[in-house]
Order: structure tokens, then sequence, then C-alpha cells
């Protein structure tokens, strides 16, 4: 098993807001101290580069209502309390993708991660479904700033990707969902994009599927891979969930594509505890360290 860097800092779990999303970096990266899976690498001199991002990105007013809590309607659209840390804790979940785009852009390494959550659903103008800021576009856009021409966005979160195909152009980024629910379903524009949903039944197929339609797609500069773990809050089995990494992966290897990695969607509560669900988002990392080897 090969180490790769995955991206966290203290400011991921900086906000007042306990919520899963909001703290199960913590959890995670104190697990990956325990471990030799993963190197845990603090993002933080990124931090300039990506807030300059999220402001070309993103609207002006609902940007200035996150960061000062005005109005309050617009500051919590995403469903979180506002408190005068939730800006620096939404904007380090962006920054440690910018971090990980970096890693596998300009250096040898072929596959980072960051340990961000609450992305896909924020769209220019507001946030939704526990999505602040939405990073995967804002990583999409520094990658197009580094001099990458077409990128992937590979979400397999439970919910659909609305929020990031609203905010990205289809002319230079792909978007492949299989979902396991419809909230923020979006509307394919592209032949070469794709939206499945898909169940505990099919759900293996329907990866395959996806991966071979993204196959078929192209080559890429970059995949963004946005692992969701809450397919396990839709009925999909722990180990349905370990095949789909490893074929993930394994996919990405058999390709040489460079692979940006966040842990995405994953929630307690329906006999899922937080140490299960750090065990989950342990299978991304896992099959990633393992696709170094290949």
């Amino acid at each position: 098993m090969t180490r790769h860097n995955v991206f966290y800092n203290s400011e991921f779990v900086s906000s007042d807001f306990a919520f899963d999303t909001t703290r199960k970096s913590g959890a995670l990266a104190a697990a990956l101290g325990d471990d030799s899976s993963a190197t845990v690498v603090d993002p933080g001199h990124f931090t300039e580069r990506t807030s300059e991002i999220i402001d070309r990105l993103h609207g002006p007013e609902y940007v200035l209502a996150v960061r000062t809590g005005t109005p309050s309607a617009l500051a919590e659209s995403q469903g979180f309390e506002w408190d005068p840390k939730l800006p620096t804790m939404a904007t380090a979940h962006s920054t440690g993708l910018v971090a990980a785009v970096s890693e596998v852009l300009t250096s040898t390494s072929r596959v980072a991660g960051s340990l961000s959550s609450g992305l896909h659903h924020a769209r220019r103008d507001r946030g939704a479904g526990y999505c602040t800021f939405n990073g995967l576009a804002v990583a999409a856009t520094d990658a197009l700033d580094r001099g990458a021409e077409r990128i992937l966005v590979l979400d397999f979160d439970a919910h659909c990707g609305g929020g990031t195909r609203s905010m990205t152009s289809s002319n230079e980024v792909v978007q492949i969902d299989v979902s396991t629910v419809k909230f923020d379903s979006w509307e394919p524009s592209a032949a070469q994009d794709s939206l499945t949903y898909s169940g505990p039944g099919s759900y293996i197929d329907d990866i395959a599927t996806a991966l071979q339609h993204a196959g078929r797609a192209g080559t890429f500069d970059l995949v963004l891979y946005n692992a969701g773990m809450d397919p396990a809050n839709s009925g999909v089995s722990k180990a349905d969930l370990n095949v789909r990494e490893q074929m993930v992966a394994e996919w990405a290897a058999e390709r040489g594509q460079r692979v940006v990695y966040a842990l995405a969607g994953g929630y307690t509560g329906g006999g899922i505890t937080m140490e299960d669900l750090v065990a989950l988002h342990h299978l991304t990392i896992d099959a990633f360290c393992d696709e170094t080897e290949r």
C-alpha cells in the first residue's frame, strides 16, 4: 500500500454548528493519524487563492452574506445556523480541493484527496443541501486556470449534483452522476453527461455502466471524484460501496487519469454511527492507496 496526500486542517471543523458535514472530517483525520494509509497535509497556504475563486464563481451578495451573516436567510440557505466561523469552515472545504488539484497537476502524484464535504448542491447565488460554496466548481476552475482543458466530475454521492452542473460549462466539464436520491436533479444537456437513478439492487451495475460511459467520453486532464458514502443511508451495503471504490480506482489507474477525490455526503443515523461513517469514508482512501501501486 502506497501513501498519498489528503488535505485537511482544523478549519474544516471550526464552525459552531455541529453536524456530520462539519465534523466527520475531523474524526477521519484523527483515524488517519493512527495508520499508514495516507498523509494528512495542511492546505492552508491555498486559502487566499481559494477565496479569490469563490469570489469569481459565487454572487457577491451571497458571498457577503456568508461572510457576515446578513441577511440570515441567505447566509443560512445551506441549512446551517450562521456563526462567525462558518465562512472559515466553508472556505476550508474548498481549499482542500484546490490544494489537491495543485498536487496532481504540478507534481508526479496522480492521486490526492481532500476530507471535504458540503459541496455539490451550492449554486452561484445561494447554498443548498448543507453545501455553502461549491468546492467542485472551485476545484474545476482552479484546474482550468492551471491549463487543464477537459475535466470529469464523477459524482457518486447519493444526491444529484445539480449545483455543480449549474456552475460549470459542459464544454470544459463532463459530469456523470449515479444517485440514489433525486434531490438536486439536473437534466443532461450534452451527450457526454449522464445522470442515473439507482438503488441497492442495481447499484454496482449502474456504477459499472457509468464508468463505461466515462471511458467512452475520452480522456481528461483531471477527474474530480465526489465519493459520497450516503448511498449507505439509502440501503446500499458497505460491501457494495467498497466494490464501487475499487472499481473507480481501477478505472482511473487503467487510464492513467489524475484524480482528486472528496468525501462528499455520508451521515449518521439509521444505525450508522460516527465510527461506522469514518470506516465508510476510509474505503475511498484505502482504494486509492492501492491505486497508486497499480
